[in-house]
């Protein structure tokens, strides 16, 4: 894509912000690759495609190693890919659906997208300026507020799984969301994600591959006080998606 160089480029809003996370619902597709996979193929040979269909999201991978794919078309033993893979994949890395969970609104602060590296200077005897300048620690980082505070909302802040809310939602059985430090930052395989467009309308979608909870916060409740929930994660890698 060509840059425009003018205001259009200008980014304007951000419409939605959210989890992409294993699918639950129906029978979501869960396979494994057949044969290594290479960053760039555009196709991924699978044991079984059953259950992939065009357009879902899935996970190529498991922890640091995954990245997320969408299903542009299927055939016998592969998916192809709507965008080429990021990274390597060796054969009978895992291959499962997954979802996103639009967590709700996000405060006026926005979005915040972080990169971070430790850079060592080195110095030679022989000139006076730096030798090089050498990158030893790299880190990415998504994080935002969310205004709706709901049971699912506190529980996802923490980087809890939604299966320890219990109870029928009645006043005899309440829900009861179990804020366990030991549940803390215990998802595995979810990435985060958000959405926004430029002021020429162009859709962009930010993932945030594999995410590592932020559990440390500091809530305040009180009269007139919105109580926003502060959602942040360290990643593996962002990709940018657009046009959506």
């Amino acid at each position: 894509m060509a840059r425009l160089n003018s205001s259009d480029e200008l980014w304007t809003e951000v419409t939605e912000g959210g989890f992409i996370l294993d699918a639950t619902a129906g029978t979501p597709g869960s396979t494994t690759t057949d044969t290594a996979a290479t960053a760039g193929d555009v196709l991924v040979s699978v044991v079984s495609e059953t259950n992939f269909g065009v357009g879902d999201l899935f996970r190529v991978g498991t922890g640091s190693t995954m990245e997320v794919c969408e299903v542009e078309t299927t055939a016998a033993g592969q998916i192809n890919l709507v965008s080429a893979l990021v990274l390597d994949h060796v054969s009978g890395s895992a291959v499962v659906e997954q979802a996103k969970t639009d967590l709700g609104d996000i405060s006026e602060d926005g979005v915040t997208r972080e990169t971070s590296v430790d850079r060592n200077e080195f110095r030679v005897a022989t000139q006076a300026g730096n030798y090089a300048v050498l990158i030893s620690n790299a880190g990415a980082r998504i994080s935002w507020n969310l205004v709706n505070h709901s049971l699912e909302n506190v529980l996802a802040s923490l980087g809890i799984d939604e299966s320890n809310i219990t109870g029928a939602g009645t006043t005899i059985d309440p829900f009861v969301g179990h804020v366990d430090p030991d549940a803390f930052n215990e998802l595995l395989n979810h990435s985060l994600y958000f959405i926004g467009a430029l002021k020429d309308g162009t859709q962009y979608e930010i993932r945030g591959f594999n995410c590592d909870f932020d559990a440390n916060q500091t809530m305040t409740y009180a009269r007139g006080n919105p109580a926003l929930l502060p959602m942040a994660a360290d990643v593996q890698r962002f990709v940018y998606i657009t046009p959506l």
